[in-house]
């Protein structure tokens, strides 16, 4: 009954407070994948001392530890006698665990393919009413006089850009927002924040569940910005968002100039100081930590 404790106390501290000091860690800004890859492991290291605090309580009447107990739970399943010995606390632990796994998975399922089909129809939306664009292929233009420039992914992503924007940026701005969202392109952030958006809608009571998809939203962008200033200048990128902070805001479904986030990404591509590897080695070592600490303590029964 202890490692059942233990897992359920780590749970709440993992889902809760822990959020709310990883949001205040400003080194994870300088390496913003490592910072994504910390908020995965916090969230995932949360569920599995959830769905482990559960299955703990559920298998304490075999006497045997953790997961030699998981094992004889599975093989009495297999045989249909999981109702043998089971009593209220185990009943209780057992019905938590699954409850919480069914939860996850049928909720992270429904809404995430709820989100593909928005974005489906929205890229149907831009193929009707979105010009060709000189800018490459998977780009198109939209005619509107608000600036706006913004990236839909899914398996035939777009990258929008209206002629407002090219009509108050000159060409070398527009190539450098255009890089920004290529590197979202480039490196699957719609996958990346697809599974944090999704549960994010229906999960919202958990603390965790509304810190991630911001902070996760912003490191990307974060990211896309490293992307571009490998492909164009920094100063050119900070001086187009600038002319776009008042932007029209993208859809919900895509990547684009959120403006509160404008004066915190010009800051950051003007005066940020190169990535370095170390926090990077720092930061995805504590990932693992993350991860393990569950698995450890379910080993240590």
């Amino acid at each position: 009954m202890g490692v059942a404790i233990v897992l359920a106390l780590l749970a709440a501290v993992l889902l809760g407070p822990a959020g709310a000091l990883l949001d205040r860690l400003q080194w994870i800004e300088r390496v913003p994948k490592t910072g994504v890859l910390l908020w995965q492991a916090l969230g995932l290291a949360g569920a599995l001392s959830a769905i482990g605090a559960g299955l703990a309580v559920g298998v304490v009447r075999y006497h045997a530890g953790f997961f030699p107990g998981v094992s004889e739970l599975a093989h009495d399943i297999l045989r249909g006698r999981i109702l043998t010995g089971l009593g209220v606390p185990e009943a209780v632990g057992l019905t938590l665990a699954v409850d919480a796994a069914i939860v996850l998975v049928s909720v992270m399922t429904v809404t995430t393919i709820r989100v593909v089909r928005t974005r489906a129809r929205h890229r149907h939306l831009l193929d009707l009413v979105a010009l060709d664009s000189r800018y490459g292929h998977g780009t198109v233009t939209l005619e509107d006089a608000r600036a706006t420039a913004y990236y839909i992914p899914g398996l035939r992503p777009r990258i929008v850009v209206s002629t407002g924007a090219v009509q108050i940026l000159n060409d070398d701005e527009v190539a450098a927002v255009l890089a920004h969202e290529r590197g979202h392109a480039q490196e699957r952030h719609g996958l990346v924040l697809l599974p944090l958006s999704a549960a994010g809608e229906v999960l919202r009571w958990v603390p965790y569940m509304r810190r991630a998809p911001k902070a996760v939203a912003s490191l990307l962008e974060f990211a896309a910005d490293d992307y571009a200033a490998r492909h164009a200048s920094r100063r050119l990128l900070a001086s187009a968002l600038i002319r776009m902070a008042t932007a029209l805001a993208p859809p919900p479904c895509a990547f684009g100039v959120a403006p509160a986030l404008v004066p915190r990404r010009v800051e950051r591509l003007l005066h940020t100081v190169n990535r370095s590897r170390h926090l990077a080695t720092l930061g995805c070592g504590l990932a693992g930590l993350l991860v393990a600490l569950p698995i450890v303590i379910a080993l240590a029964a």
